[in-house]
């Protein structure tokens, strides 16, 4: 009787076929993986050292976002406001900010973008 190899599933997605990687691999890709990871402080400072990549809209330069949880009938309500006054979302936010400043004394300072 001829006895099946065992299965491996650390053999089955280390292969070449399922990491597209070659048996043999050139010396300087083996001596960049051979060298041991910089320390965390090292890291961390490069991290810090480079701007972050995410790129905003022109119309989210310079703003701050603020969340607030809400109840699903109080999200649809909201809805309904900005559909009934054909208005965004953001903009009955922003107007509902504005009242609240201008009811605090604060004045109407905040932008609709």
């Amino acid at each position: 009787m001829n006895a099946a190899p065992r299965f491996s599933l650390r053999a089955a997605v280390t292969d070449s076929v399922s990491t597209g990687r070659k048996d043999e691999l050139p010396e300087a890709v083996e001596a960049v993986e051979a060298a041991p990871p910089p320390p965390a402080r090292q890291r961390a400072a490069k991290a810090a050292a480079e701007p972050a990549q995410t790129k905003r809209p022109t119309t989210r330069q310079g703003a701050r976002g603020i969340t607030v949880w809400v109840e699903p009938e109080v999200y649809r309500m909201i809805k309904l406001v900005g559909l009934d006054a054909d208005m965004t979302t953001q903009d009955v936010m922003m107007e509902a900010i504005n009242d609240l400043l201008a009811k605090k004394g604060k004045g109407r300072i905040a932008k609709t973008r």
